[in-house]
This record gives C-alpha cells, sequence and structure tokens, in this order.
C-alpha cells in the first residue's frame, strides 16, 4: 500500500509539472506577443491608432483575481505557484487518507493545509504592503524636489521612479508602460496599482489628477502625504508593538487545540479512528469544528478590537 501512495504521490507531482510547463511556456508566448505588438503599435508614428494601443496595453495590465493575489503577495503570477502548493497538499491529504484508512482524514487535512497555505500568503502580503509602503514617502520626497525645480508631474514621475528599487518599481514600471501607451498619468497608476489594494496609491492617483488637470501646488501636497504617512507608519509600528503579545496569545490559542488533534491522529491513530468510523464520532466532529470556528472568530473580534 505504501508503494502504491508513493507512486500516485510521484505521478501526481509529475503531472504537476507537466501542466506547469505547458501552461507556462504558452503564457510566455502570449506575453511575448502582446508586448511585441505594444511595442509596434508605439514606433509605428502618427498615423498608429492611439485607442488600439491603449486598449492592449489596459489588458495587459488587467489580472485575474488569482493573479492580483499572487502580485500582492510578491509571487509570479500564472500557474506555477497554485500548482507547486496543490500538489504538495494532496499527497498530505492522500497520506492521511492511507494512515487513518478514512475518506474523512483527506477533507480535515486539505482543510488544515488551506488553513496554513492561507497564513502563509497572508503572512508575505502584509510583508509586501510593509516595504511598498516604506518605498513610498521617499518617492514622494523625490517628486517633490523635481516639482519644486520646475519639472511636470510626469516628468518628476519618470525621473524619480528610475531610481526606486523592488518592489515599488514594478508598481511604478507598470504605471510608465500604460503612460508610453498613451494613458494619463493618474489613470495609468490607478490602472498599475489596483492589485494591490492600498488606499495610499488611491490617494496619490487622485492628487496626480487633480494638480494635472486643475493646477495649484501639488508638490505641497505630496510632502504632506509623505509626513503623514512616516508618522502613520510609526503610529502602526507601536500599536503592532504594543499589541503583539495579545495577538500572540490569541494565535497560541486558536492553534493549540488543532495542532493537538492532528498530531495525536498521526501518531496514534487507533485513538482517533472511531471518530471517523462511527456515527457519533462524525456529529463529535462537527461539534469540534464549529466550537473551534466560533472560538477563532471571537478571538480575532477581540484582536481586531484593540
Amino acid at each position: 500500500m505504501s508503494h502504491a501512495l508513493a507512486l500516485l504521490s510521484f505521478a501526481i507531482l509529475l503531472l504537476a509539472g507537466a501542466v506547469e510547463l505547458w501552461w507556462g511556456s504558452s503564457a510566455r508566448l502570449r506575453q511575448r506577443r502582446s508586448a511585441a505588438h505594444v511595442e509596434a503599435q508605439l514606433t509605428t508614428g502618427p498615423s498608429s491608432p492611439v485607442n488600439t494601443v491603449k486598449a492592449s496595453t489596459t489588458r495587459g495590465l488587467e489580472t485575474l483575481p488569482t493573479d492580483a493575489l499572487l502580485l500582492r503577495a510578491d509571487l509570479p503570477t500564472g500557474l506555477r505557484v497554485p500548482v507547486l502548493v496543490a500538489a504538495p497538499c494532496m499527497a498530505l491529504a492522500l497520506a492521511g487518507w492511507w494512515r487513518l484508512h478514512s475518506a474523512w482524514a483527506m477533507p480535515m487535512v486539505l482543510g488544515l493545509l488551506g488553513c496554513m497555505v492561507w497564513l502563509w500568503l497572508r503572512s508575505r502580503i502584509e510583508q509586501h504592503r510593509r516595504r511598498l509602503l516604506r518605498q513610498l514617502p521617499d518617492f514622494l520626497d523625490g517628486m517633490v524636489r523635481l516639482t519644486s525645480i520646475g519639472n511636470s508631474l510626469p516628468m518628476a514621475f519618470q525621473s524619480t521612479a528610475a531610481t526606486v528599487q523592488s518592489p515599488l518599481r514594478t508598481v511604478l514600471d507598470r504605471t510608465l508602460l500604460s503612460v508610453r501607451a498613451g494613458h494619463d498619468l493618474d489613470r495609468a497608476l490607478h490602472l498599475a496599482s489596483r492589485p494591490y489594494h492600498l488606499h495610499e496609491f488611491e490617494l496619490l492617483h487622485v492628487v496626480l489628477g487633480t494638480g494635472m488637470r486643475i493646477g495649484g501646488r501639488a508638490d505641497q501636497i505630496l510632502q504632506r502625504m509623505s509626513d503623514f504617512m512616516r508618522d502613520l507608519a510609526q503610529a502602526r509600528q507601536e500599536l503592532q508593538a504594543t499589541t503583539s503579545e495579545t495577538r500572540l496569545s490569541a494565535w497560541v490559542l486558536g492553534l493549540l487545540p488543532v495542532a493537538v488533534a492532528v498530531g495525536m491522529t498521526m501518531f496514534n491513530p487507533a485513538f482517533f479512528k472511531p471518530m471517523f468510523t462511527e456515527p457519533l464520532g462524525h456529529r463529535l466532529l462537527l461539534i469540534a469544528l464549529a466550537l473551534e470556528l466560533t472560538g477563532g472568530f471571537i478571538l480575532y473580534r477581540m484582536t481586531k478590537s484593540l
């Protein structure tokens, strides 16, 4: 049985790799064709239709929900990451089924692994968000310096973007690509930053649009935005340092029953086998799941209220 399970897991991994290679090659081919088409439209001269270039670039900046989630987590888009995550999860679910000799083990293992993957993605999203917000005030300061000596907002944006490092550089490069295709700067920034769901980018795109269409001292507004972002980041760090012990206690209380149950089930299957084979055990599992979800929700609301 163990040899058959190992062969099945190996076959699943090979199938996942083949799917990733096939999908990745076709996606790369479509990306090269789209980039070549946009470049050809940009270099054909005044006779080329600008609306066609705008539509092509807008389609290039449009992202699927999964791609937007991967962008927020600073991961490559496409099916590579989902396949690489799903294949080990399926293998572990099959191992749990073989270990417990019950089909109930598969949804439980998949649910636990799904929670772990969600926590991992949430951690990466939060880290990526912090890096973006840490770079944004310095970028605004660079724009303020250039606009205060007479440069226009688009010129200051383009010149300052050349000095920015990743990950903010990725957003700015996507913005400049859309600007070269004919979009206004504020619209281009809105399209490029939409997958990240950051209010700071929304505020910046409003300020840029107002400054280019109406005028005024946009450099002063950008300077105040930069100072406000730094003060807000410092306040968030102080709040997180103050509530870190409470949030860690909530995580431990929420995950400890699940970790203990899974560990005892995997190391001593005979002890938990009636829970998966008897009708009363099924009801107890459902009750335990409901209590765990209720307790997790209460702990979440308590930590959010701090």
